[in-house]
């Protein structure tokens, strides 16, 4: 069966079997405040609650209460643009406030993300908590992964998709990026704004490649324009 992901040999491992890996790095956590207070499974502390662009506080999610409401579809009100790195997209109130606030409250140091818009999938792996930083971080380095040929090869097939993924890369060359590659970024089109995790448990499953181990903490990517 073809996969999106069978790439060259030159590219690591993990690419050749479909799979945007990314292996999160161990900073010191100051000892007295390692990753907040923590009132057990769905509670969110005050400091977690996300501030806004306008100041206000993202309330904690009632779909899905075990997700940092700076990630929780439902309720986030953040817009973060895939193309740049995070850092410069999201508002350094919001950024530097609680970078290191867990993804979820469970604290799991293992989430795979998928999503209806592209065919990758993409694997946290820590040794601490999943962070919310970790969680952008980790969809920017994705997507800035070049087209394999035989993505291509699927993608050409289909004229609509073709021209997608060739305007979009114009259209981020155009805009000053040196780098004509065609790239997993190009592939959303304009929809290249991250809005969020959702649950979708059935399309998790169809979506888990055969041969896989299954990781709970599957999340669907919400992306918009």
């Amino acid at each position: 069966m073809a996969s999106w992901g069978a790439t060259p040999p030159s590219r690591p491992p993990w690419a050749a079997a479909g799979y945007a890996s990314y292996t999160g790095a161990q900073p010191p956590y100051p000892a007295q405040q390692p990753y907040g207070q923590y009132y057990g499974p769905g509670a969110w502390p005050r400091p977690y609650d996300a501030p806004a662009a306008g100041g206000q506080s993202a309330p904690r999610s009632s779909r899905y209460p075990e997700l940092n409401p700076m990630l929780a579809e439902d309720v986030t009100m953040l817009r973060v643009d895939l193309r740049h790195k995070p850092r410069s997209e999201v508002l350094a109130a919001t950024y530097y406030t609680n970078p290191r606030a867990p993804a979820m409250s469970s604290h799991q140091s293992a989430l795979r993300l998928v999503s209806h818009d592209f065919p990758w999938t993409i694997d946290i792996v820590m040794q601490m908590p999943v962070t919310c930083e970790a969680v952008w971080d980790a969809l920017h380095s994705a997507l800035q992964e070049p087209i394999a040929d035989s993505e291509w090869g699927f993608m050409v097939s289909d004229k609509k998709v073709r021209k997608k993924v060739q305007d979009a890369a114009k259209k981020r060359v155009d805009g000053g990026d040196k780098d004509k590659a065609l790239r997993r970024i190009d592939f959303l089109g304009d929809a290249v704004f991250f809005k969020g995790l959702g649950k979708d448990d059935e399309f998790a499953k169809m979506r888990l490649f055969p041969g896989t181990k299954d990781v709970a903490a599957t999340w669907v990517v919400k992306l918009g324009s």
